[in-house]
């Protein structure tokens, strides 16, 4: 496993290469595993963003990270455990909404998707809901 620096440093990177906060999130999760994500897998978070799709309801950074955390811990049968993913997920959405006080894009985001302080503030989002799931990753 890469350490967290690494993985914050890569989502970091592909935020400020134009990826969005749930693209970005997913691609730092991945990335501290070494996780090659499919094409399709990569383009699956790009909806995320935004809150969904701009809807301004979960929060991209969380819910692209939830989406990192489903590769490292989910399953592939039916019949496999999905304990430790749930739990996993769980737990990050705790860790975010007592960080942020708050787990909705509406909130965090203010409504606002164009000025520059949005840009610093989802970033940190982004890039604090990495080290959230690195760590609950960790302790695994």
């Amino acid at each position: 496993m890469r350490s967290e620096e690494e993985c914050i440093k890569y989502a970091s990177e592909c935020w400020d290469k134009g990826f969005n906060c749930a693209e970005s999130a997913m691609r730092g999760v991945c990335y501290a595993h070494g996780i090659d994500l499919p094409e399709v897998a990569l383009k699956m978070a790009t909806p995320f963003g935004g809150g969904i799709g701009r809807s301004e309801d979960a929060c991209g950074a969380m819910t692209g990270s939830v989406l990192g955390i489903g590769a490292v811990l989910g399953r592939t049968e039916a019949k496999g455990n999905k304990t430790a993913s749930y739990e996993a997920a769980r737990e990050l959405v705790s860790r975010f909404e007592k960080r942020f006080n708050s787990t909705q894009c509406k909130i965090l985001n203010k409504s606002d998707f164009v000025s520059p302080v949005h840009e610093r503030r989802c970033k940190e989002f982004t890039l604090e809901s990495v080290r959230m799931a690195y760590r609950i990753l960790s302790e695994k």
